[in-house]
């Protein structure tokens, strides 16, 4: 039920993201920005916040989202238009946003859907301990009686 409700949580953000950038800004139209919405949700969701997140820190999880999502809105944006001229634009300002918006989410996602062990949480918390022995060199005379 948790990702159910990160899930929606995550969709609806985007939508709004998404169409107040190319919507407003670059007159997208509503269908291409649901599309892009839903392929790009899920894709990240199970890329970047259920495989990705958990492994890593918030930072490399977040620079992996502004990867793929001006990846995917590029790709998308250039197959369904004639002009290319503002598309790296677009993608980048809608990367951009989406970024800003995952580094909170990504926040959510640690605190309530997903059970993070404590030892891959803390990564710096390792302790090394030294072995000493109680000879600090070796007995010549014992090593000349073992050569003999």
């Amino acid at each position: 039920m948790q990702h159910i409700k990160a899930l929606a949580i995550k969709t609806v953000a985007s939508l709004v993201l998404i169409y107040v950038i190319l919507g407003i800004g670059f007159n997208y139209s509503f269908g291409n920005i649901l599309a892009l919405t839903f392929l790009l949700g899920v894709i990240s969701y199970i890329l970047g916040d259920l495989l990705l997140l958990p492994r890593t820190s918030n930072l490399t999880a977040t620079i992996s989202d502004f990867a793929l999502a001006m990846l995917l809105t590029w790709f998308f944006l250039s197959n369904i238009t004639a002009n290319t001229n503002n598309v790296f634009m677009a993608s980048l300002l809608t990367a951009i946003g989406v970024a800003l918006f995952e580094s909170f989410f990504h926040r959510y996602m640690r605190a309530n859907v997903l059970r993070v062990e404590e030892s891959t949480q803390k990564v710096n918390n390792l302790r090394y301990h030294t072995e000493a022995s109680e000879e600090l060199a070796p007995d010549k005379r014992r090593l000349e009686r073992d050569n003999d």
